[in-house]
């Protein structure tokens, strides 16, 4: 093999796993009635007998595994089992409802499904041809571990190419339907040179906990790939995030690296024990992203416990977070500079430059940026544009070479770091008897953070009956970040000319302030 070949030649799941002493920690698995800690050793061990039962059950390379699972020691061994064998996880939200996983197995063509035992359930009824289904369940039972216990374990990973693609993360995107990001094996090893370490400066001895579960792309880096590839330690928490159960974990882990959004913040600081403080004081990074971070929030935060928030931009497409303040250098109200490794800059609609203090769309270019979207080609050709990617924010350039977003260049909105989809929630509430039309905005919660209100249009004199009735549709139809937190019941809806709903209209006209960060009308 010549040099070229050889430098060329990457399986990111060899690379991370060749990180971390053998008998320290890689990760402690915290659930309410669980306690894990599994060693680099056992690591290493079981991604590889993980890998060699995909071998043994016909999954080949570039095949897809999808992986539909809480965060758990079984989630990591089947990303970086199935990455190792060659195949390519492709991770999914544990926030739908079992059945919402069919859809991704049939765009996918998932050649192996790991998952727990309801959407197994779902999918053994639904699903022709059925794929491999392993099971994960509590305290190392399910059918995972009956392929993988005392198994032989893969000799060598897979001589996987840099630019073969590693796996699949979904984002929802300027329409609200889910698209397939398609990452490659470099992507990672990028993130990890240049955000892991210019920016977290993560090493052997740091404990990582983030709020974020691993279908995140921002949770997928700070509960796997940033503190395994640096021979750290990662706190796993299967159960929705609660301000008590992530101050206990806090007060007991005491990480030195913590992520989580703004509404996490927010939520901790109204409901900080007595031991706040001290369950803190260990913390050398403290990282936000997923939605603007209010000014109004890191001084709070700065005010109780003297710690800066670094706030940060990332997508799904470029894999972490390409803008961001830097230790003891944030600048509130401000995303901060560039992440080594990137190259960013704001452009007009006919992409080219503007200058400094002007608004324009936002373009990022690096070497974790995916390659595109899966059976999207219209799509991609909208958002990868050679070597730079349109993020479909709009932003500002501060004269210090800081950065400012404004907001999505579309009507998608951000709820607790996720993004919720209007007509989405629209089609939910629209469906209940007494509703005559909905649109669905955003507007400035507590603290500045974004939440849902339904504006419907019904019969005079119905609206406490038709809210009661839509907020059990909701429940029932909808994962929780998706479900409107405020009503207003109105006589009817403001339309263009052409009748579409004029939506920067109902803020003025119901008396409530846009989301932080988008400019009014």
């Amino acid at each position: 093999m010549s040099s070229g070949d050889e430098a060329a030649h990457l399986n990111i799941a060899a690379e991370i796993l060749c990180r971390g002493d053998h008998a320290g920690v890689a990760l402690r698995f915290r659930s309410d009635g669980e306690r894990i800690d599994v060693g680099y050793a056992e690591l290493r061990q079981r991604v590889r007998q993980m890998a060699a039962a995909f071998e043994r059950l016909g999954i080949q390379e570039e095949q897809r595994v999808l992986v539909v699972l809480p965060d758990c020691p079984e989630y990591v061994y089947a990303f970086l089992g199935a990455i190792w064998a060659g195949a390519v996880p492709v991770l999914v939200s544990t926030f739908l409802r079992p059945g919402d996983s069919l859809p991704f197995v049939r765009e996918t063509r998932a050649r192996a499904v790991i998952t727990t035992a309801a959407v197994a359930d779902v999918l053994e009824a639904e699903t022709r041809p059925l794929p491999v289904v392993l099971t994960v369940g509590g305290g190392r039972s399910g059918t995972l571990w009956q392929a993988i216990e005392d198994a032989p374990a893969s000799p060598a990973p897979f001589p996987t190419h840099r630019d073969d693609p590693a796996f699949w993360l979904y984002s929802s995107g300027t329409t609200g339907r889910p698209k397939g990001v398609v990452h490659r094996h470099r992507d990672i090893l990028h993130a990890v040179e240049s955000y892991g370490r210019h920016i977290l400066g993560v090493h052997a001895g740091d404990v990582a906990y983030a709020t974020s579960k691993l279908f995140f792309a921002y949770g997928l880096g700070a509960s796997l790939y940033f503190p395994l590839a640096a021979g750290a330690s990662a706190v796993l928490s299967p159960e929705p995030f609660s301000p008590a159960r992530t101050w206990t974990i806090l007060s007991e882990e005491r990480p030195s690296l913590f992520f989580a959004v703004p509404s996490v913040y927010r939520a901790l600081l109204e409901q900080a024990p007595p031991g706040a403080q001290e369950a803190v004081s260990g913390l050398r990074r403290l990282v936000s992203a997923g939605e603007a971070l209010p000014e109004a929030l890191f001084h709070a935060w700065k005010e109780r416990f003297g710690q800066d928030i670094i706030d940060g931009l990332g997508s799904t497409e470029t894999l972490h977070i390409f803008l961001s303040n830097r230790p003891g250098e944030c600048r509130p109200g401000s995303l901060g500079r560039p992440v080594p490794g990137y190259e960013v800059r704001v452009v007009d609609e006919g992409d080219v430059p503007v200058a400094a203090g002007s608004a324009g769309r936002l373009l990022v270019r690096g070497e974790s940026i995916a390659a595109g979207y899966w059976q999207r080609a219209e799509a991609t050709c909208r958002a990868f544009r050679g070597e730079w990617l349109a993020t479909g924010d709009q932003a500002v350039e501060n004269p210090d070479g800081s950065f400012r977003v404004l907001g999505r260049t579309d009507d998608m909105l951000k709820v607790s770091g996720q993004w919720v989809s209007p007509p989405e929630v629209e089609s939910v509430v629209a469906a209940v008897d007494g509703v005559r039309e909905c649109a669905v905005i955003g507007a400035a919660g507590e603290g500045g953070l974004t939440e849902l209100v339904a504006c419907v249009v019904c019969v005079s004199g119905e609206a406490d009956a038709l809210r009661e009735r839509i907020e059990r549709a909701c429940a029932d139809g909808l994962p929780r970040f998706k479900r409107p937190k405020r009503f207003a019941f109105l006589e009817s809806l403001p339309r263009t000319a052409t009748g579409k709903v004029q939506r920067f209209a109902l803020h003025a006209r119901i008396g409530i302030r846009p989301p932080h960060g988008v400019p009014r009308a």
